[in-house]
């Protein structure tokens, strides 16, 4: 019975010795004296490469019915335009007064104002001149040597602003007219001290003393549904034509102003650019009341002034 204890208690010492052992063994590496159970691997998947971005064209919104090259394309033109059409105004003395003109790009004179006292109030014209150019009435008027130029009115016209050169038809006359338009909203104002001498349009000229003769008449007629008046002399020569009344009544108080002005001498005599005279009528506000013939040289011009002056006094008003 010893024997079988004393083997037992051997073998419970060799267990624990053994126990120990592993003990030993798993501090030394680390591990826990129990293992756990390990959970299984989870496999790894390499992940998908992405795919790559789809690039969505940029597209500017486009005003409607307007594709945008046709959008561009219109800017340039604005551009190209005001470049084109870059024209100047010059103030400058003439006659006793100070004008204004308005030249094209080219230097081509497309208007020369009328006469004002200062310089002050020609540069103040210039506006009023574009006020009416945008907002007034352009009408051609054919003298009796088939030379045409354009009149510039009021939008009622009530009062003949502007008058421009003359030229050989219509056609060209009605083009310089369009050239004033596209011109006309320059903003570039140039003062001069005097202009070179072709250039001058207007020369003072003194009047001489006449005797009034009978027999000449203003002849009233209707163009275009307005009502003008002319003076003939007694051979029936036209010395001047009215601009267009709305009604006879304006047309007669308008001949009235004619004959003041005429009797106040308010005359002038301008030149044009192909050389060709013609004499104005102001009224006292330097209103322009009447633009005359046009003849090839200035002694026929003012031969034509002085008729006017004969002839008017005792004409007879023929409706």
């Amino acid at each position: 019975m010893c024997f079988f204890f004393k083997r037992k208690k051997q073998k419970k010492l060799e267990q624990a010795q053994m126990h120990e052992a592993m003990k030993h063994e798993n501090t030394m590496t680390g591990e826990k004296a129990t293992p756990q159970p390990t959970p299984e691997p989870t496999p790894m998947t390499t992940p998908a490469k992405p795919a790559e971005p789809k690039v969505e064209p940029i597209v500017q919104p486009i005003p409607e019915n307007k594709p945008a090259v046709e959008e561009k394309k219109e800017h340039k033109s604005e551009t190209t335009t005001s470049a084109r059409y870059s024209g100047k105004y010059e103030v400058y003395p003439e006659a006793g007064g100070f004008k204004y003109r308005l030249k094209a790009s080219n230097g081509e004179i497309l208007v020369v104002s009328q006469a004002y006292a200062s310089k002050a109030g020609a540069t103040s014209g210039i506006e009023t001149f574009k006020k009416n150019v945008q907002e007034g009435v352009f009408e051609f008027y054919t003298d009796k040597s088939g030379f045409t130029q354009f009149l510039l009115y009021t939008s009622n016209k009530s009062r003949l602003i502007a008058t421009g050169e003359f030229y050989e038809s219509v056609a060209r006359s009605q083009s310089a007219a369009e050239s004033v338009k596209k011109f006309v909203s320059s903003t570039k104002v140039n003062t001069l001290d005097a202009i070179n001498p072709e250039d001058v349009r207007e020369e003072l000229i003194e009047l001489k003393p006449i005797e009034a003769i009978g027999n000449g008449k203003f002849e009233f007629d209707t163009i275009n549904g307005e009502s003008v008046f002319r003076l003939k002399a007694s051979n029936g020569e036209v010395l001047f034509e009215s601009s267009g009344y709305t009604t006879k009544a304006s047309a007669m108080q308008g001949l009235e102003a004619v004959k003041i002005a005429i009797e106040a001498g308010q005359f002038r005599v301008m030149k044009d650019k192909q050389g060709r005279y013609q004499f104005k009528l102001f009224a006292a506000n330097k209103a322009l009341l009447i633009t005359g013939e046009t003849y090839p040289n200035k002694e026929n011009c003012i031969s034509a002034l002085d008729s006017v002056r004969r002839f008017y006094a005792q004409a007879k008003v023929v409706e």
